[in-house]
């Protein structure tokens, strides 16, 4: 096995690590596999004296013989004096050899199995928990496509080379006992042999290594197409209301061609393999067949008996052999899969968000930004020398132009993203040395993007939160304005919702993101276009919740509806990520600034 199958087997011990697993799982069943190749090359050895004493219709001599004269002296005299009752011992001890063989073998077999579906099973979990740990800034950069991929097939990809270890095993010790065999009948001819199954390996490695570079293309073309397939379906309203149906079904169509071809070359490569085996295989056979005879010919050192076994021997030899060439093959094929496996647990290009130690409490005096600059990774700077102080209990509204920076804002106080040490403090505290699990328990967050599970409605209200009982629960949905869409449901509040909430409409949908938010009851509440998919009417009645609910609580309103915002205490106004303004409603309108130009541009919408 060269460089190539080498480093795969490098590559999965490393998998090893991080699932946890160590090496010795499989001390069981290579000590079970040994055993059965024993028994195996016992009875493999045994055929010699049967097949001569059935040839010369007598077996006396066997009591000649070394080791088994031993064993059958443990025999009754009847037996030891009749040729017919040898007979019957030889083809009993033959038999029981080969039973335990097989049964040994499965023992094995079904012990590296366990091993195998436990690794790939914990193997699932650690990925998907992998994946949760990763900041924000890795989702918007990567495909959830992609990532659906990694967790499920190319999880079970990596590992399945280790799946079927079980049959490398036993054909690696099996392949060794033969080789003794082999040696022992005849080694002369076993050192014509053993350079023939190892030019067999050269010309198979070749195969192995356009197998090994056809397995990174095919699990680009696997990505690409459940990367398009979750695009689309996610983005059906767009495609069918744009008439791109028959479009997108030629470009899936056009993937799937692609990684057809590959998967047919590589296909066509793997099976190449046997048949090519096979050919020469049978061309080694005639020509140890030539030497051999020759050999017997010229020093007459090998009887017929042990002439037959041996390339009886040669033969089962060759197929262990393609077990094992079978072996490169799957570690070739599982190669891209592997690596791509491997590279979930890479840090590198993860941002993940360190969490501190400090148990944040309540906020107590107020949120500060310092001198807050925010540059994406690409060098895009999405927030500029941003300082400006948000009191506790009060009302702060950041409005301005899109893409001025407004959620990042909230994605920065959520922890989603890692702000620079120094620019962001909660109470004159740098918000990184905060624990982020009891900082966020602090927070409630309504998003212009209504985040919802396919799940009950109660489910998704719910969801973070501890049990609550039926009267908290109607009172939440009652100041969400839910309580009517509610009881019109057939299921009522246990009714599923869809995939992503799809039977809501856009208003229902932020009602229950509001009603979520109501529920959590947090200290800090987090409006990011809280009230942007509702109608008039609807905005009416949620405004009122939500004025009652950021009483006595310190709240950060993200609005573009600027009449929604009248109330608060202060509205910073940010352009190209720079505080532009800051003040009340009354001093931004007397400045005339940019606040006063939005005020207008909204005045009659």
């Amino acid at each position: 096995m060269r460089s190539g199958g080498i480093g795969t087997l490098r590559k999965t011990f490393k998998l090893f690590r991080h699932i946890n697993a160590h090496p010795a799982i499989f001390v069981i069943p290579i000590f079970l596999s040994l055993l059965a190749a024993v028994f195996e090359g016992v009875g493999m050895g045994l055929l010699i004296p049967l097949l001569q004493g059935f040839f010369t219709m007598d077996f006396s001599f066997i009591k000649a013989v070394p080791v088994l004269g031993s064993v059958v002296a443990f025999l009754p005299q009847s037996i030891l004096s009749s040729d017919r009752w040898l007979f019957v011992a030889l083809i009993s001890f033959f038999i029981v050899a080969m039973f335990v063989k097989q049964v040994l073998r499965y023992v094995s077999y079904l012990s590296v199995s366990s091993f195998g579906l436990k690794l790939t099973h914990r193997l699932h979990i650690l990925l998907f928990a992998r994946y949760l740990s990763f900041g924000k800034l890795y989702f918007d950069q990567s495909h959830v496509g992609h990532h659906a991929v990694v967790i499920w097939q190319f999880a079970q990809q990596s590992l399945t080379p280790l799946l079927n270890m079980g049959g490398y095993i036993n054909a690696l010790f099996s392949l060794i006992a033969y080789l003794v065999l082999l040696t022992t009948i005849s080694w002369k001819v076993t050192l014509f042999a053993v350079p023939l199954l190892i030019a067999l390996h050269v010309v198979v490695q070749h195969i192995i290594e356009r197998i090994r570079h056809l397995s990174r293309s095919i699990a680009q073309s696997v990505s690409a197409l459940n990367q398009k397939a979750i695009e689309i379906f996610s983005t059906i309203p767009l495609v069918q209301s744009s008439n791109m149906q028959e479009e997108e079904r030629r470009r899936y169509e056009a993937i799937s061609e692609r990684k057809v071809a590959i998967d047919y070359r590589r296909t066509a490569l793997q099976h190449l393999i046997a048949p090519l085996q096979e050919i020469l295989t049978l061309c080694a056979i005639l020509l140890l067949f030539s030497v051999m005879l020759y050999l017997m010919v010229r020093d007459g050192q090998s009887t017929a008996p042990s002439f037959i076994l041996y390339f009886y021997l040669i033969v089962n030899a060759a197929t262990k052999f393609g077990a094992l060439t079978t072996l490169r093959s799957s570690l070739a094929t599982s190669e891209a899969p592997l690596e791509e496996v491997l590279s979930v647990f890479e840090d590198e290009g993860k941002y993940f968000v360190p969490s501190g130690t400090k148990e944040f409490v309540e906020l107590k005096e107020g949120i500060e930004f310092r001198n807050l600059t925010f540059t994406f990774p690409g060098g895009k700077t999405a927030l500029q020398n941003l300082s400006f102080k948000i009191p506790r209990g009060s009302m702060t509204a950041i409005v301005g132009p899109t893409g001025a920076g407004k959620t990042t804002l909230i994605n920065l106080l959520l922890r989603f993203y890692d702000c620079p040490p120094g620019s962001l403090f909660f109470d004159s505290t740098d918000i990184r040395d905060y624990d982020i699990a009891s900082l966020r328990d602090h927070m409630a967050l309504v998003s212009q993007e209504t985040l919802l599970l396919h799940d009950t409605v109660r489910a998704n209200i719910e969801y973070g939160m501890e049990a609550i009982n039926d009267k908290q629960f109607a009172e939440v949905i009652e100041r969400a304005r839910l309580a009517d869409y509610v009881k019109s449901l057939p299921g009522g509040a246990e009714t599923l919702i869809g995939d992503r909430g799809v039977k809501l409409s856009g208003g229902e949908k932020q009602r229950m993101a509001i009603a979520r938010a109501l529920l959590k009851d947090a200290d800090i509440l987090l409006l990011d276009e809280a009230t942007s998919a509702l109608d008039s009417r609807t905005e009416r009645l949620i405004q009122e919740a939500i004025d009652a609910a950021i009483t006595g609580r310190t709240s950060i309103v993200i609005a573009h509806r600027l009449s929604t915002i009248k109330h608060a205490d202060q509205i910073v106004v940010l352009d190209r990520g720079m505080v532009a303004e800051k003040g009340t409603l009354d001093q931004l309108l007397e400045r005339k600034g940019l606040f006063s130009a939005m005020w207008e541009e909204q005045k009659f919408v």
